[in-house]
């Protein structure tokens, strides 16, 4: 007889945000490198421009002023309140399911919260993502919110001009703006690869792809493999690539992943 056994590491990533350490808060980042024995310690300072604050696991609830319907969510009939922004072509619609308590002025319980973009240029929805509440609480013992002691923490190793969203990713997510840092993030591409591009529409298209792009390779970096990927040259193209390798995704080795 023989015995299977597997074994699952389970990489956990701790992040504290402190907005009244240092002269504009700063992001501190605990996590396990290869070997997972090994643990670093990261610091994002923040500046005058770009103070760190805490950051909400929620978005400004506030600010969904338009009640849509009654819905389940996953066995459990919730309120869904909508938000809508627009910007240029952009337009975001954002749903945000809640439940009450029974007592008056109770806080709403969040239980999922949706982003649908839609580029009116381009005629169709371009962006979809969600966020799934599986516990939820108005109190928390402040010591969670203190970096354990005994490390000597460096800067973010990545492109100074990506830290912020490497440091802190929750942001761009449950922020309800049209315009998020992976949108401001074209700009700085745009410039290192001289994209000069024939049309408003097209610019929009290149502008789309790249969005996608950038969150797979922060994601797929978060994700504790054992090779990292980034951005070059092929971030805004689709189509290209896919005549390059035949249709095919090209497998990533280590070496010409970045």
């Amino acid at each position: 007889m023989g015995t299977e056994v597997t074994l699952t590491i389970v990489i956990a990533v701790r992040t504290f945000q402190i907005g009244n350490d240092l002269d504009f808060g700063a992001i501190y980042k605990i996590t396990p490198v290869l070997p997972p024995s090994d643990i670093k310690c990261f610091q994002l300072k923040g500046t005058k421009d770009d103070p760190v604050e805490p950051q909400e696991a929620i978005p400004d609830a506030q600010s969904f002023k338009q009640f849509e319907k009654m819905e389940d969510c996953k066995g459990v009939q919730c309120e869904v309140w909508k938000k809508v922004t627009e910007a240029g072509h952009k337009k975001n619609t954002y749903r945000l399911w809640v439940t009450r308590g029974e007592a008056a002025y109770s806080p709403a319980t969040p239980h999922r919260f949706e982003m649908e973009g839609f580029k009116s240029l381009l005629g169709s929805h371009n962006d979809k993502y969600s966020i799934e509440y599986s516990e939820f609480c108005t109190q928390s013992e402040p010591d969670v919110f203190t970096p354990p002691a005994g490390f000597t923490c460096e800067e973010f190793p990545d492109p100074p001009e990506e830290r912020q969203i490497l440091a802190n990713p929750f942001r761009d997510y449950v922020n309800t703006h049209p315009v998020c840092h992976a949108h401001r993030m074209f700009s700085p591409f745009k410039e290192k690869f001289n994209r000069q591009y024939e049309s408003e529409k097209e610019h929009e298209e290149r502008e789309n792809l790249f969005l996608h792009t950038f969150r797979f390779v922060h994601s797929n970096n978060r994700a504790g493999l054992t090779y990292s990927v980034g951005i070059n040259h092929f971030a805004d193209k689709k189509k290209e690539l896919a005549r390059m390798t035949g249709g095919l995704h090209p497998k990533k080795k280590k070496e010409d992943a970045k």
